[in-house]
């Protein structure tokens, strides 16, 4: 995804002391640093097996100053998730905002959210992989329902209502079927000279849109391309 060049930061740096102790850098480029090194460091262990001492060391700071900005493990968890939570449903928000068919405003968002994705690999695949391990009622807590599908959702229903997406199709279904299938790529995806970010997005733009278009729809992406 690329993440909108005016969107404000929606998660601020914790409540704390200000710095840490022998800690002689600004209070948000640290925050910032740790919420890096912890997702390096869930992604490539895992979240159960990370130890707050191995992203203190990632950062160079010593383990007691992480207590500055958070007070367990699970907070640091918390605050990561909720980033990119935010940061996905604020870029996909203002693409859908933007001007243009409503096959136009989904090609936008699957091309930001494949970018972001690509280029964020560690925090993305942290929140994917964590997030279904929360118990529900803490989800819920830290996020507002179904905010970044239902953005897809209300342009399917916009397309069908306008003719251009099949009306046999369960709107709710196929948005779910949409970030299931681009989520995925979390599993899978590896940096390849040969492949890179751009054709895989046409892959997905491509069968997505015209899986989903009616014959007048198919025209207007024909025409479009």
């Amino acid at each position: 995804m690329i993440v909108p060049k005016a969107m404000k930061k929606t998660e601020p740096a914790p409540p704390g002391n200000g710095r840490g102790a022998n800690d002689r850098k600004p209070r948000e480029k640290r925050w910032q640093e740790i919420l890096k090194a912890a997702a390096e460091v869930f992604y490539e262990k895992g979240y159960d097996a990370a130890t707050l001492q191995e992203i203190a060391d990632r950062v160079g700071i010593l383990k007691g100053s992480i207590y500055y900005y958070i007070k367990t493990k699970s907070d640091l968890l918390d605050h990561l998730l909720t980033e990119v939570h935010n940061e996905g449903v604020a870029m996909i928000r203002q693409r859908s905002e933007e001007s243009g068919t409503v096959f136009d405003k989904l090609e936008a968002m699957f091309r930001s959210h494949i970018d972001y994705m690509c280029r964020n690999q560690a925090k993305t695949t942290v929140y994917l992989h964590e997030l279904k391990a929360l118990d529900p009622k803490r989800r819920e807590s830290l996020f507002r329902g179904h905010e970044f599908r239902d953005q897809f959702l209300a342009l399917i229903k916009k397309g069908q209502a306008e003719g251009l997406i099949l009306d046999s199709l369960d709107p709710k279904l196929t948005a779910q079927t949409m970030m299931g299938w681009t989520n995925s790529l979390y599993q899978w995806y590896r940096p390849q000279p040969r492949k890179p970010m751009d054709q895989i997005a046409n892959h997905f733009v491509t069968i997505m849109l015209r899986g989903i278009a009616t014959a007048k729809g198919l025209e207007l992406l024909r025409a479009d391309r």
